[in-house]
């Protein structure tokens, strides 16, 4: 479950840490354990939806409608994309199961609605939805809708307001999450390649039936450089959240290209290494 491409360090990772608190049975419920196997399983619940990114940003551009970068998606080469102009409606279309240069399995469709006639403007939406989609055999059902929150263009920056709503994630066994999230990314482009400020609050009912809640409480920075260098969490930047009804935060550090995020939560704190 490690394949998606590097556009995913563009990840809120809301989900990856409610698992973070794990209470077994007979366990003093104040004091948590933080458990790796659970945090890798939420980061790809996440890298479910962010797989996304890449894969809108190199259709819009390809059909005339987005900005002009140099990211290149991750898609097999057997995809059929239609473009429906007058109900401004693209659908990619994987078939029943197709395998990208990456080795990301995909298959079903995505469909993507959009308004406006080109992403450059400052109002313009696209939504996401799915028709039998899979990613790496997890499904992947609800909507998410991008809008162009604004162009700075003195700055060469754009603010992107992303909302997950109905997001349900399954596994091949059937278990399944919840998850809905409401996230401003400021996206800073520049020589040196892009640097994304991430902030916004989720929630949604973990596959072990829990509720959460997670809020940034300090803005996640993503830079391509590490994303590059294959690191796909911010490299800076807290999150806060609260697990049956335990608060709890991830530091991700001051701006290094690594995997070591430390976890504070009650009872101590734990430095652990996300692969």
């Amino acid at each position: 479950m490690k394949k998606f491409n590097p556009f995913l360090s563009m990840l809120f990772g809301g989900t990856i840490l409610l698992a973070l608190l794990s209470c077994e049975s007979g366990e003093d419920p104040i004091t948590p354990e933080a458990t790796l196997d659970l945090v890798e399983d939420e980061f790809v619940i996440n890298a479910a939806y962010e797989d996304l990114d890449f894969l809108t940003l190199d259709v819009l551009q390809s059909s005339g409608l987005g900005l002009r970068t140099t990211a290149t998606a991750d898609i097999c080469a057997n995809t059929v994309v239609t473009h429906d102009e007058s109900a401004k409606k693209i659908t990619v279309d994987f078939g029943a199961g197709c395998t990208s240069p990456n080795g990301v399995v995909r298959k079903g469709k995505v469909i993507l609605a959009y308004t406006g006639t080109n992403f450059l403007f400052p109002g313009t939406s696209i939504t996401t939805t799915f028709d039998g989609y899979e990613v790496d055999g997890l499904k992947v059902q609800g909507s998410r809708t991008i809008t162009n929150g604004g162009i700075d263009l003195i700055n060469s920056k754009v603010t992107l307001n992303v909302k997950i709503e109905n997001g349900v994630i399954t596994w091949p066994d059937n278990s399944s999450v919840t998850y809905t999230s409401n996230q401003v990314r400021q996206v800073s482009l520049g020589s040196g390649g892009y640097e994304v400020s991430i902030t916004g609050t989720a929630s949604g009912v973990s596959r072990m039936g829990y509720d959460y809640t997670a809020t940034v409480t300090e803005s996640l920075i993503i830079n391509e450089d590490c994303a590059r260098s294959g690191v796909f969490v911010p490299s800076s930047g807290i999150l806060g959240f609260t697990f049956q009804g335990i608060a709890a935060s991830v530091n991700y550090g001051t701006g290094a290209c690594d995997k070591v995020v430390e976890v504070t939560y009650p009872g101590g704190t734990k430095e652990l290494t996300l692969d």
